[in-house]
């Protein structure tokens, strides 16, 4: 090195070390810096897929399912994607995770190859207990919010229909008779899980259809279509405010290109809000408890992995609609 660059060298450590004397003694901090969060952070980088992502009820987890070491087991992690754990293992096909209400266990539905129940793990121990037991396919189950009772989706001789039963596994009783037939065509695999309204008393749900939006009571009764037109509506939830929130998908050949659309229905008035348009995910979305953040998965880094748009942020909305080339990395 030449004796220049030495003494510039020099000359800049000292210079820095003056600066940062006359900082401390004056009492004053450093400047922070700030950073801007990203619109879009990936949450995941699994070797194999991960999917069906499903928020906490505090926001704090999100639950989801992964084949990264062989079947389809239910992993748990921090919101920013840290502290991956599975806490599901075995040959069985363990999927769809949903939280209960009080955000201590996960329901999900486990599969042999020729049976398949809901089962539920609780999250500090581990320990976890077959709820269903019968003659069919379970899955995509939901507990109401006042803990009591338990919906399902069951496809049995061809024919897809709702359950309920007590949220110990008792008293397992059809919910709805033909609502989906596989010999008239129609779609007898479910896409989610029946969304509860917060006060326990309502069910919302798509349509044996596969494109029409539904609403009953928890006992069956008063069921109604509350959204059918000629567009592809599903994944119902209910908002804060009591109505009820679903996506429409547009998807080619009808459509140039493929995008969807959340929308609001007032179930009071009949009223239709658009929430947000030209989203760029399809399904499943997973948004959080204020409707601030959503989680989906996407294969855009070769498997389905899972990434978080945060609307608060800055190019969030661009995020959503697939505009925004700004991505952060969560943490690993």
């Amino acid at each position: 090195m030449s004796s220049q660059r030495i003494i510039n060298l020099t000359f800049l450590l000292c210079s820095s070390a003056v600066i940062a004397f006359f900082i401390l003694a004056s009492g004053q901090e450093p400047p922070a810096v700030i950073t801007q969060p990203a619109p879009i952070a990936r949450l995941t980088h699994d070797p194999g897929n991960a999917l069906r992502p499903a928020w906490s009820p505090d926001n704090r987890l999100i639950a989801f399912e992964s084949n990264r070491d062989g079947a389809f087991q239910i992993y748990v992690m921090n919101a920013d994607g840290s502290n991956q754990r599975a806490l599901t293992a075995g040959a069985n096909e363990n999927r769809r995770p949903v939280w209960t209400p009080d955000g201590k266990s996960i329901l999900y539905d486990s599969s042999d190859g020729a049976h398949q129940d809901i089962w539920i793990v609780h999250l500090a121990s581990g320990v976890r207990k077959q709820l269903t037991r019968v003659e069919g396919l379970a899955d995509y189950a939901a507990l109401s919010p006042d803990g009591k009772q338990l919906v399902f989706y069951l496809y049995k001789d061809m024919t897809l229909n709702l359950w309920t039963m007590r949220a110990d596994g008792r008293d397992a009783k059809p919910l709805t008779h033909d609502f989906a037939d596989g010999r008239r065509k129609e779609p007898t695999i479910a896409s989610r899980q029946p969304a509860w309204s917060a006060d326990s008393q309502w069910l919302a749900y798509t349509g044996g259809d596969g494109k029409s939006i539904w609403v009953m009571r928890r006992d069956g009764t008063d069921a109604r279509a509350i959204i059918a037109d000629e567009e592809t509506n599903r994944l119902p939830w209910f908002l804060p405010d009591g109505c009820v929130a679903f996506i429409t998908e547009y998807v080619p050949p009808r459509y140039g290109g493929a995008w969807t659309n959340a929308w609001a229905y007032d179930l009071k008035t009949g009223a239709r809000t658009l929430l947000y348009d030209l989203m760029s995910m399809q399904e499943p979305v997973a948004w959080n408890a204020d409707n601030s953040k959503l989680v989906f998965a996407s294969p855009r880094a070769g498997r389905f992995d899972l990434y978080l748009i945060d609307l608060n942020a800055p190019g969030g909305l661009d995020a959503l609609r697939g505009t925004s080339h700004q991505e952060g990395v969560g943490a690993k």
